[in-house]
């Protein structure tokens, strides 16, 4: 039984580490696929049109394969196709001169997002969203007020996006003190992003180690509680056989009763 317990439990160990691979390398994927659609190609001279296009070839070619697979696999496949039709949307190939090869660069990337568990549990969390949502607006207020009262005023805030940018590592408590508003107006808006982004970060954070628990634990943990239930049933089980046993003839035929008279009636 020893080496029955210490086998799952390598199992166990195993399955997580491969999992925390697998999230790590979709992570990276997300982060690099993310950094070449924002970025701006005139800045870098290696972010030609060739290297796109081999990008994207190679993000259709893993999604085709990824897709054959789950369909081979799977039973009802004309309901399979109806319910992952957005798979099948992320490997339209478009050429990048065409006008929505940026927007389907998009769609590729929500399809990555998709291929993590974990990744997609956190985007679509009613929490995470709501904490999304309320970090957007905050930044975006923000960036607008810093934008409109340090333009003419501080050099470092030329245009919405560097008031952006100073909204956001302002935010995030980063501080890098490059930048630093130069008037009164600024200088609130600075203090109430310091206060909101200790409590929004903190927020974030406990979220987001919650569905990391929950991811690599979850599994463990939703056993455990099977087993209890069965437990406990077995053991009722061999309760009402004891009391079964220890009824008397009058009291044996009196539930015989109880039981026929519960019994569905016959068609």
């Amino acid at each position: 039984m020893l080496n029955g317990t210490m086998k799952g439990l390598i199992e166990r160990g195993a399955v997580r580490v491969t999992r925390l691979l697998y999230e790590i390398f979709i992570l990276l994927v997300v982060l690099t696929y993310a950094i070449l659609i924002f970025a701006d190609p005139a800045d870098q001279p290696f972010l030609t049109e060739t290297f796109y296009r081999r990008i994207d070839y190679a993000m259709i070619t893993f999604f085709a394969i990824e897709y054959s697979i789950r369909l081979w696999r799977t039973e009802d496949r004309k309901r399979f196709v109806i319910r992952n039709w957005f798979d099948l949307l992320a490997m339209i190939p478009l050429d990048v001169h065409f006008p929505l090869a940026r927007f389907m660069r998009l769609v590729r990337l929500v399809r990555i997002l998709h291929a993590s568990p974990l990744l997609w549990s956190v985007v679509t969390s009613k929490q995470m969203r709501l904490i999304f949502l309320f970090m957007m607006l905050i930044l975006a207020w923000s960036s607008a007020g810093i934008y409109v009262l340090e333009l003419h005023h501080n050099d470092s805030i030329n245009s919405f996006g560097d008031a952006l940018w100073w909204a956001i590592v302002t935010m995030t408590t980063v501080g890098y003190g490059d930048v630093s508003p130069a008037t009164d107006g600024g200088r609130i808006i600075a203090v109430f992003l310091m206060f909101t982004g200790i409590g929004l970060i903190g927020t974030f954070t406990a979220n987001l180690a919650n569905h990391w628990v929950g991811f690599f634990h979850g599994p463990d943990k939703e056993q455990a509680r099977v087993n209890r239930v069965q437990d406990q049933l077995k053991t009722n089980a061999l309760q009402w056989m004891y009391r079964i046993e220890t009824l008397n003839d009058e009291e044996y035929q009196q539930l015989l009763k109880v039981m026929e008279t519960l019994r569905p009636p016959k068609e």
